[in-house]
């Protein structure tokens, strides 16, 4: 951290909003290698954290880095789950009664989702460093199952959920949704989700397809990551149209300059014009390095100390309700 990012921080919270966690070294490992960053385009500068993932690599670097809080947005990884549930399914199983054996496989699945967020919950009321949001894949549970779900995970303190409609193949908008936006407005929950293009003609999630859900959930509390990612030009107009959404500066900040990011000066004109109290500090970690990302965010040109204390940590202790 820069000599000026620690003076800021002397008077101010540090929170990181878009943190992932993994049970161990080798899962966050494997995370990291099969996630394919493509929309941006390609940037030689951009510079890729070296630690996997687990909490041992969060508790030295977080600590390190002096933050107050690491935010657990939680993703399921769909695919791998069904196949290892797949792996495990007897030969008579998936070459006898088909239809049964999808129906194991779907349970299992949504068996090994639950167990994970309840993994991460469990974790999060025993750690003060960090707090959570779990992972909702409207493709694995029912809505009323889902709903059920994040219902008796309330209870565990959970903030809100993480969403990622170009990975778990559907759009913001998706009717297996609408159970779940309910009870997170109800409950005063966050929704986090990805936002950007999708890749080859696969599910998106721009920031302009949100805006059926906004007017249909007009009191839920929504963050849209990465700020649009490579479809950033559309966060203004949203952000215009709809004063309750937010967003967090995960990824797009280690990639402005990109031929699909906007540029330094972009960015933050783009801040400006959206409000420096509607957006949010967020590294992506273990993807990238969060005390480089709070450096990155010092570097942003005309943001003034006040505002930059509230993307650094004052709008997530307001949208948090933290101490």
């Amino acid at each position: 951290m820069t000599p000026s990012s620690k003076a800021l921080h002397s008077s101010s919270s540090l929170i990181d909003i878009h943190v992932h966690l993994y049970e161990n070294k080798e899962l966050g490992n494997n995370a990291k290698t099969s996630y394919e960053i493509w929309e941006y385009g390609e940037d030689p500068n951009v510079e890729f954290a070296t630690v996997s993932g687990d909490l041992e690599d969060l508790s030295n670097t977080y600590n390190k880095g002096g933050f107050d809080r690491a935010i657990i947005v939680h993703l399921f990884d769909t695919a791998l789950a069904r196949a290892e549930a797949r792996g495990r399914l007897s030969f008579e199983q998936t070459s006898g009664d088909i239809s049964k054996a999808n129906l194991d496989l779907d349970l299992a699945v949504g068996e090994a989702m639950i167990a994970s967020n309840e993994w991460i919950a469990n974790l999060g009321q025993t750690n003060p460093l960090i707090e959570v949001m779990v992972t909702v894949d409207p493709t694995v549970l029912t809505p009323k199952d889902l709903a059920s779900h994040l219902s008796n995970l309330a209870d565990k303190g959970i903030k809100g959920i993480k969403l990622h409609p170009v990975s778990q193949g559907y759009v913001p908008s998706d009717p297996r949704l609408a159970a779940i936006y309910d009870v997170c407005t109800n409950a005063g929950m966050i929704v986090l989700s990805h936002s950007g293009p999708g890749h080859h003609g696969g599910a998106s999630a721009r920031p302009s397809e949100f805006a059926s859900v906004l007017d249909q959930w007009p009191n839920l509390h929504l963050v849209l990551a990465h700020l649009g990612g490579a479809a950033w030009r559309e966060a203004e107009d949203l952000a215009q149209a709809y004063p309750q959404v937010v967003f967090d500066l995960s990824e797009i900040i280690e990639w402005e300059g990109a031929p699909n990011a906007p540029s330094r000066k972009k960015l933050s004109t783009l801040i400006k014009n959206i409000g420096s109290d509607r957006v949010m500090l967020g590294s992506d970690f273990p993807w990238y390095d969060p005390t480089r990302t709070v450096d990155k965010v010092m570097s942003l040109p005309g943001l003034g100390s006040d505002e930059l204390a509230a993307i650094l940590g004052g709008n997530a202790v307001n949208l948090l309700g933290l101490d």
